[in-house]
């Protein structure tokens, strides 16, 4: 069984936005409730009949950059992994073909790949390998 600060760090880690947890007696759930000026996340706790509750903090957002040339965005919400196959993971300066598998997404123990929408030399690489992606979030940008 993990600990409660261990739970914590996964949620902020995979920026989730809700988790469930039951392990036998052992019941958490967090979910982030966000604001327009704020993003807070609570935790409640039941082992028992004892509830407890904390604010965790968000790490800062930083200000999106302006990037020209073609988002490849993720199709679905899943793990994303930079690897395909034998295939080394794409980096900037890569040049890549139109119909070309750049990278995977495993979404409910199924391998989604992604393919490249258009010709080009990869100019961003926005997702680390074993990141928890989100729907119409950006993998790449190929100009």
């Amino acid at each position: 069984m993990s600990s409660l600060k261990e739970y914590g760090d996964l949620f902020l880690r995979l920026n989730l936005t809700e988790l469930s947890v039951e392990e036998g007696d052992f019941k958490i759930q967090m979910k982030r409730e966000n604001s327009i000026k704020t993003e807070s996340a609570r935790v409640v706790e039941t082992a028992s009949v004892q509830k407890e509750s904390a604010p965790v903090t968000s790490e800062s957002e930083e200000a999106p950059a302006k990037t020209t040339g073609t988002a490849v965005n993720a199709p679905l919400l899943g793990i994303f992994y930079a690897s395909v196959g034998e295939k080394k993971a794409i980096k900037e300066g890569d040049k890549v073909s139109e119909g070309d598998v750049l990278c995977t997404i495993e979404a409910m123990k199924m391998m989604n790949e992604v393919k490249a929408p258009v010709s080009g030399v990869v100019k961003e690489v926005c997702v680390s390998d074993g990141a928890l992606v989100e729907y119409k979030q950006t993998l790449f940008v190929i100009e």
